[in-house]
Formats: structure tokens, C-alpha cells, sequence
């Protein structure tokens, strides 16, 4: 079997932490659009 070159490894890596890190930030704005409606449709 081929060994994954550590160069290889580490690109894969950082593509799939970017991925995730988009996924996290998206899911973030959500939940803040969602608050801030909460938040402007309660009476204050």
C-alpha cells in the first residue's frame, strides 16, 4: 500500500478544516439572523 505523503496528508487536512470552518460560520449566521428576528419582533 502507498504512503500518504505528509504534504498530501496536511492539504487534506486543511481543505477539510475549511470546509468544516464554513459549515460552523454558516450555522453561526443563522443562529444569529435568528436572534436578532427573535429579538426584533419581541416588544422591548
Amino acid at each position: 500500500m502507498p504512503k500518504m505523503t505528509d504534504q498530501r496528508r496536511k492539504r487534506i487536512q486543511a481543505k477539510q478544516r475549511k470546509l468544516e470552518n464554513a459549515q460552523k460560520r454558516s450555522a453561526k449566521a443563522a443562529k444569529r439572523a435568528q436572534r436578532d428576528l427573535a429579538k426584533a419582533a419581541s416588544p422591548a
